[in-house]
């Protein structure tokens, strides 16, 4: 008795590539548009680490207290603040001057500041354009920030004396508005 191989012959295996050749055509454009858009989503990173650390800088009540003068008038108050800090963060941690807000920043971001410019571990840069020294005013703004990769500006984020922080262009404002929607735009 003779035993006859089952297989596929060439013309089943020639439709079958032909069939996968198709699809692969059908979908090639729409994968393109699904996959998630790197910029956006590191600048979307990067705003929320930066509304996080603003957050944490501006509750540290030894970081950047609020001083008043005898008549009740306001004598140091937010992220514009200059002076060192007070209590226990004055012991170990003393930054002071116009280089204090990106410091702080730097480490509430656990990296390491160089000048105005802070980078982290994920290939993004912080350049920080500190404004206002001493003001109290809560709307004044205490830095304007913009996140460079690859040597490319990606955004621009404005921080508020008060800790508020918003868009400072009009990339910014596109990633922001549509921030939970990582996909490449056509």
């Amino acid at each position: 008795m003779i035993k006859l191989k089952k297989g596929f012959t060439l013309v089943e295996i020639l439709i079958a590539m032909a069939l996968v050749a198709i699809l692969v055509a059908i979908m090639s454009p729409n994968i393109a548009r699904v996959r998630p858009d790197q910029k956006k989503a590191l600048f979307i990173k990067a705003y929320t680490r930066t509304e996080i650390a603003v957050v944490n800088m501006i509750n540290d009540t030894e970081m950047y207290p609020t001083v008043y003068n005898e008549d009740g008038t306001l004598s140091q108050f937010g992220l514009c603040s200059t002076k060192a800090p007070i209590g226990l963060l004055a012991n170990t941690d003393s930054a002071s001057g116009n280089t204090k807000f990106v410091h702080y920043f730097a480490r509430e971001l656990g990296s390491t500041e160089s000048g105005n410019t802070v980078k982290t571990s994920d290939g993004l840069t912080y350049d920080v354009n500190f404004q206002n020294a001493d003001a109290t005013n809560a709307d004044v703004t205490a830095a304007t920030i913009t996140i460079t990769y690859k040597d490319e500006s990606i955004g621009s984020i404005k921080v508020k004396n008060g800790g508020n922080v918003e868009c400072s262009d009009d990339k910014c404002t596109k990633y922001i508005e549509d921030r939970y929607n990582l996909k490449v735009d056509e």
